[in-house]
């Protein structure tokens, strides 16, 4: 992975931010990162301020290329994952490996349903912790198609082609001049962009949804947090 194309951000105070890219171990597929990682891979994240709000690392891909699954090794028992519209994509509990002089070392696999551009990990279950560790961040990554494949564009150039044939047969056959042809194309043209925004909106109406739950449940959740630290 080019490390020109990922940039990194925590809401916390990392002395180096951008180190932390070079710190990240792409692979094919998540394995034991507890046998991999080392202390090059390790950082911290320290509260700036008291006000400075619950500790997030932001992590965003460029050049085409998606989140499958993260791995994290840190002292944190539990990771909310977002995804690249802020949306809550789930909650993971990590599990403990090992606990040393009042230490702990917590293992967080996540797997996406849906692969993303941007990942924000949120560190829950703090407690009075002013600075947290990472011990190590391993990622699986996919390039996805930035144009359409030549399958689809083929496809499509068969229907165009197919409709225009069909049109331009019924008017040969009704004598219709080239002033009804274009009236008819454009109503099609329309009557397609009409169906196209309908899709749009349908979309936007379900993401907008999710958001609203995704919100609702982090507010919950840190209600939950609040009262448990009083």
């Amino acid at each position: 992975m080019n490390h020109d194309a990922v940039t990194v951000d925590c809401s916390w105070k990392i002395e180096n931010v951008d180190a932390v890219r070079t710190k990240i171990l792409w692979k094919e597929q998540l394995s034991e990162l507890s046998e991999e990682t080392s202390i090059e891979n390790c950082f911290s994240m320290s509260q700036s301020n008291p006000d400075s709000g619950p500790c997030t690392l932001k992590i965003v891909l460029k050049n085409n290329r998606k989140f499958a699954a993260l791995q994290i090794l840190s002292e944190v028992p539990m990771i909310e994952v977002h995804g690249q519209y802020e949306e809550y994509l789930m909650t993971v509990r990590g599990e403990l490996l090992e606990e040393v002089e009042g230490t702990s070392l917590y293992e967080c696999r996540i797997d996406l349903k849906k692969m993303q551009s941007e990942i924000i990990l949120k560190f829950c279950k703090l407690k009075e912790a002013t600075t947290v560790w990472v011990y190590g961040i391993s990622t699986v990554t996919k390039t996805v198609e930035a144009t359409p494949s030549m399958r689809s564009l083929s496809g499509q150039s068969a229907g165009a082609n197919h409709l225009l044939s069909s049109l331009m047969q019924g008017f040969n056959q009704d004598g219709k001049n080239v002033d009804s042809i274009e009236m008819i194309i454009d109503k099609k043209i329309k009557e397609m962009e009409e169906r196209m925004m309908a899709r749009i909106e349908e979309r936007l109406g379900r993401l907008e949804k999710r958001m609203e739950e995704g919100n609702a449940k982090m507010i919950s959740m840190l209600l939950d947090l609040k009262t448990s630290n009083k």
